[in-house]
């Protein structure tokens, strides 16, 4: 796995490179600090053969809409059409709704603030990978771009939900409320081995190591419950 990320702060790309490294341990990441470079890193990629047939290097591009060299919307929308069907995820410090639709309007995969957090981060980076989209929870309302096809999240939710079944959704949405093992078996009707069961299916599905780092999934899309 190759990913190129693109931004002008040092500790934003370092954290990004982390970040993908939790993502996959073996990736290898290249970095660039203004828009020309990217594309010249892109250009580079060309002539040095290592083109596939999507016609980058690259597997995923992470970028930032507030470094040198990059002229606007339409420098996005180019730079999304020319490494197509390679994902392009934004990640900005922009909070604007309005701002964010028109970013995502132009063909990006996800768009993650830079308040996002890092666990969310990697969720969200993997969600991109397999073929989905993100959309911040703030944009949950009319107007706001949908999921890919195939990524669209159960009543709104972010698409990282997607991947678990009615019974997770049940058991996550009770681990978020605090509730311990035995306290889901007796709400659920289940004993405690298959209790068990299933918050290590949950875990899995998220690809998160702890049941906080779960909880703080629930709580970053804003919803009271899942189900």
């Amino acid at each position: 796995m190759q990913v190129l990320i693109a931004d002008d702060h040092s500790i934003v790309r370092s954290g990004l490179t982390h970040l993908v490294g939790e993502l996959d341990e073996q990736a290898t990441v290249v970095a660039a600090t203004s828009f020309s470079q990217l594309n010249a890193i892109l250009d580079t990629s060309v002539q040095d053969g290592a083109v596939r047939d999507e016609g980058t290097a690259f597997d995923l591009i992470i970028m930032d809409l507030r470094m040198p060299g990059l002229g606007g919307l339409d420098d996005v929308e180019a730079l999304v059409k020319r490494v197509a069907p390679v994902p392009v995820a934004i990640f900005s410090m922009i909070e604007s709704p309005d701002e964010m639709r028109a970013v995502l309007s132009r063909g990006v995969r996800a768009f993650i603030p830079k308040s996002t957090d890092d666990v969310l981060v990697v969720n969200i980076l993997r969600l991109v990978m397999a073929g989905g989209s993100y959309v911040p929870p703030v944009l949950g309302m009319p107007g706001a771009p949908a999921p890919a096809a195939g990524a669209t999240a159960r009543g709104g939710a972010p698409g990282i939900f997607d991947g678990l079944t009615r019974r997770q959704l049940e058991v996550l949405d009770l681990l978020a409320q605090g509730l311990s093992n035995q306290e889901i078996g007796e709400r659920l009707g289940l004993n405690l081995s298959t209790v068990k069961t299933h918050v290590t299916g949950v875990l899995k599905a998220l690809g998160v190591g702890s049941r906080t780092q779960a909880v703080l999934l629930v709580k970053e899309t804003g919803r009271d419950r899942l189900v």
